[in-house]
């Protein structure tokens, strides 16, 4: 008696185990598949990449920056001095409504703290970015953007709740995934 209740305990491990593995390898393919969707998404039409910011839920298509839609009233904007990082020095430069309106994609952004994630999607590669400081500048119609890190990301809005001020969340490149389709 006491023998089979070990192999029967013996089995439930062994199934535990294997159930484990299972949804950790379900988790990983649902994840990849998503990153060929974004891919062949990206493809398929007349934008160039997309911001995806997991903390706050956002994914969102970034147009050219000659594109008409590449307009902060429209869409997220792509600065005409961003450079791309398929450089080998590369600044990202992304600004976006905050608020409560329907063209308010950064109105989260506030909730971003050090060393959360932001991706971005673009060339058949994940750029991988993590925000290392937040800044507030007085809205003077200027701003000042550091370059600390030799591959950068900034994302510019509004601060939450002060209509004097912008808030930058600067973020360095931690690494890069290649789309495998």
């Amino acid at each position: 008696m006491a023998k089979s209740i070990k192999i029967i305990g013996a089995l439930f491990l062994l199934l535990g185990a294997l159930l484990c593995t299972s949804f950790f390898t379900i988790e990983k393919i649902n994840e990849q598949e998503e990153i060929i969707e974004i891919a062949t998404k990206i493809e398929e039409s007349n934008y160039f990449a997309i911001l995806e910011i997991p903390k706050i839920n956002l994914k969102k298509e970034l147009f050219p920056i000659k594109d008409r839609k590449n307009n902060v009233n429209k869409n997220i904007l792509v600065h005409e001095l961003s450079i791309f990082p398929d450089n080998n020095t590369s600044h990202v430069i992304l600004a976006a409504h905050s608020g409560n309106g329907d063209i308010s994609f950064f109105k989260d952004l506030y909730l971003l703290e050090l060393e959360d994630e932001v991706k971005l999607y673009y060339q058949d590669k994940i750029y991988i970015y993590e925000v290392f400081d937040i800044e507030v500048q007085d809205k003077t119609g200027v701003l000042y953007l550091k370059e600390d890190k030799e591959n950068m990301m900034s994302l510019i809005t509004c601060t939450k709740g002060d209509k004097d001020t912008q808030t930058i969340y600067y973020c360095f490149l931690k690494d890069t995934k290649n789309i495998e389709k």
